[in-house]
């Protein structure tokens, strides 16, 4: 199962609500919440580049495939 580590990251970088978020990259509130809540199923490029460039971290460091138990 690919996972996203959206909240760590968010987090880390002391980014305190979704909303933050989304004010400060341009993205979509509810795609923010999706990504937050482990909701997304298909990773959008356009979506990936944006956090990349936010969090200055490469894809790798945002989704992690996880063995399903």
């Amino acid at each position: 199962m690919i996972k996203n580590k959206l909240s760590i990251l968010m987090a880390k970088n002391d980014i305190r609500t979704m909303i933050e978020l989304s004010s400060k990259t341009g993205l979509d509130k509810n795609t923010i919440s999706n990504w937050y809540n482990q909701k997304v199923t298909r990773f959008s490029a356009e979506t990936l580049e944006v956090l990349c460039e936010f969090f200055d971290c490469q894809v790798g460091d945002i989704l992690v495939y996880e063995k399903e138990k």
